[in-house]
């Protein structure tokens, strides 16, 4: 009796352990699609980037702006090839007229108060003084210019996304400090309670505690609420309408170091130089472009068509061939007035040739200076939060023995905090100090 009950429960274990492998694959598959699920929550600084790149408005309009161009040099080439129009028309008249002119004393002239042509025309520019070219030119480096805004733009926008994403991790790093700092207090709370039941402890002591908690507990909702606001300008940034339950994944970086630089170098290498460099290559091809209106203009013109008179009747083919030259003598000034003008927007766009060379020299210098006090704040941030964590270490440590009070512990965990805060604008500020740095040196990496 006791075998036969012994082999019923190795069946039902053995029944039961069939299901044991279909149960372990479904809770590997569970776990697998949770965890994907939580990675597809979280925005890397590189995420970040790749979809600001695609969805930016900035961006978007600067490769517009890009192919506007691209077709207004298309245009202007265009303008060197023969060109060739078909001409319709009808024309009734009041009475007769000759529609086709007397060809000799034998053969009159045709006349009819209708009139039906048609004709194709065609003119070929030979001469133009250099203007068509000119124009191509222009074009072309309209081209060269736009692509440089829209590199500057990347520029751009690339520093604000790091920007703001470095302060969400700023923040992120921030609340987890004021958590730990809640829970600190709340933990001495309890303790304090009991001390105060046994008599160990004023009630003071817990309303002090109390006032510190609340503080701590409203830099934490500030902390969430600025996290909030900020997640809102990073989806702005990036061109897209919100990243609401969506994370950031990352850490501030604190070993980033800069080789020696050579600012001259980094200024001709910068975009917005670079452009204007162009615009003063662009006013000087302007400038011939108004010179040449002084010099002839010589076209080869063909001319081939139809007319008829009332009915389509009495049917003639016309067509014509020449050379067709042009001079201007004289327009009241214009193109000496126009001479000057682009003479003028010549020098101005050399000055601002100028000015763009003097602020990309302001802004690397000073980014070099701010980069350096970021760097020495960070070492002191560093060094008053270790002090100030061994600072409360020891307050608490006085106050369980006995030999420290409340206020003491209360005003280490004040300064702790404090010098957390610090700690991390420090570090959020020299990551700021780099981007920017490299913002204005042109050298920031397009991470795709």
């Amino acid at each position: 009796m006791c075998c036969h009950s012994m082999n019923k429960r190795l069946a039902k274990v053995t029944d039961v352990s069939r299901y044991v492998p279909t149960l372990l694959i479904f809770l590997l598959l569970f776990f697998a699609k949770d965890l994907s699920a939580n990675e597809g929550n979280l925005l890397t600084l590189k995420d970040c980037i790749n979809i600001a790149l695609k969805q930016s408005p900035l961006i978007k309009t600067s490769e517009l702006d890009i192919d506007a161009s691209s077709e207004g040099y298309k245009a202007s080439r265009g303008a060197i090839l023969p060109r060739l129009d078909l001409n319709a028309s009808y024309l009734k008249e009041n009475q007769d007229i000759p529609f086709i002119p007397a060809q000799s004393t034998k053969i009159p002239a045709k006349f009819s108060d209708e009139v039906y042509s048609w004709n194709i025309s065609m003119k070929i520019p030979l001469y133009e003084g250099g203007r068509l070219w000119s124009q191509i030119n222009v074009s072309s480096v309209e081209k060269e210019i736009q692509g440089l805004k829209r590199d500057f733009t990347i520029q751009d926008v690339i520093a604000n996304v790091t920007n703001t994403f470095n302060k969400l991790l700023q923040l992120k790093e921030l609340r987890s400090a004021y958590q730990k700092s809640v829970e600190a207090l709340e933990r001495q709370r309890e303790n304090t309670s009991l001390l105060v039941k046994t008599g160990r402890a004023a009630n003071i002591e817990l309303l002090r505690i109390d006032v510190q908690l609340a503080n701590e507990r409203q830099n934490l909702i500030k902390t969430e609420e600025a996290m909030n606001r900020t997640k809102n300008t990073l989806a702005f940034l990036m061109g897209i309408k919100s990243i609401e339950g969506i994370e950031v994944s990352g850490s501030l970086e604190k070993n980033e170091r800069l080789e020696s630089v050579n600012v001259d170098e980094l200024i001709r290498a910068r975009p917005d130089v670079l452009l204007f460099e162009k615009r003063v290559a662009q006013s000087k091809i302007k400038v011939d472009i108004a010179s040449s209106k002084r010099y002839p203009s010589v076209s080869l013109v063909g001319n081939y068509g139809n007319r008829a008179g009332s009915g389509m009747n009495d049917r003639e083919e016309v067509w014509e061939a020449g050379v067709v030259a042009s001079l201007n003598i004289f327009d009241g000034g214009i193109t000496s007035a126009e001479i000057r003008r682009e003479r003028i927007l010549l020098e101005k766009a050399k000055e601002e040739l100028r000015q763009a060379e003097l602020r990309a020299r302001l802004e690397i210098e000073n980014a070099l200076s701010l980069l350096k006090e970021a760097e020495e704040r960070l070492k002191a941030s560093e060094k008053a939060v270790a002090q100030s964590e061994e600072a409360l270490r020891i307050e608490e440590l006085k106050y369980k023995t006995g030999a420290g009070t409340i206020t003491d512990v209360l005003l280490a965990q004040s300064a702790m905090s404090l010098s957390n805060a610090n700690y991390y604008q420090a570090l959020y500020g020299y990551n700021t100090a780099i981007t920017e740095y490299k913002r204005a040196a042109g050298i920031l990496e397009v991470r795709r």
